[in-house]
């Protein structure tokens, strides 16, 4: 797929965000494209679509949650009008979509990470501090 095709894409799942344009879908997925490594102009591998539009959806939340951060709320008498929790939303998308992100690119790259037990310590169990041994350094009032 072609940064094109892949910006069609994306500019169809944020087409109902007022004031988001297919320039802008563009120059998300190309800066998409660039951070993993393809070129603007290559085509990108069936395999790696979908990291690239995730990662082109958290950047969009991401800059849309920049743009309307200064909407507001305000209430006169019976009216009021509440768009402060716009921003909030988009920033909870953005994250939502990472965590995907973050599970899509573990499975390309994998996500093992083990903590393994030292060798120079025996594995024993804790002093509790009921047991035996530990009344005899418990001081006495």
């Amino acid at each position: 797929m072609t940064a094109q095709d892949i910006a069609e894409r994306l500019y169809r799942m944020f087409k109902s965000v007022p004031g988001f344009t297919e320039d802008e879908a563009l120059e998300i997925v190309t800066d998409a494209m660039e951070e993993h490594g393809f070129a603007p102009s290559a085509d990108v591998p069936t395999d790696k679509v979908r990291a690239i539009i995730l990662y082109s959806q958290i950047q969009g939340a991401w800059q849309i949650a920049f743009s309307v951060a200064h909407y507001f709320s305000f209430s006169d008498g019976e009216e009021s009008v509440d768009k402060s929790m716009i921003s909030e939303n988009y920033r909870k998308l953005a994250k939502d979509l990472q965590a995907e992100y973050d599970k899509e690119t573990g499975k390309k790259f994998g996500n093992n990470f083990r903590i393994m037990s030292r060798l120079d310590r025996p594995i024993t169990q804790p002093i509790t501090g009921e047991s035996a041994g530990a009344r005899r350094w418990r001081r006495r009032y």
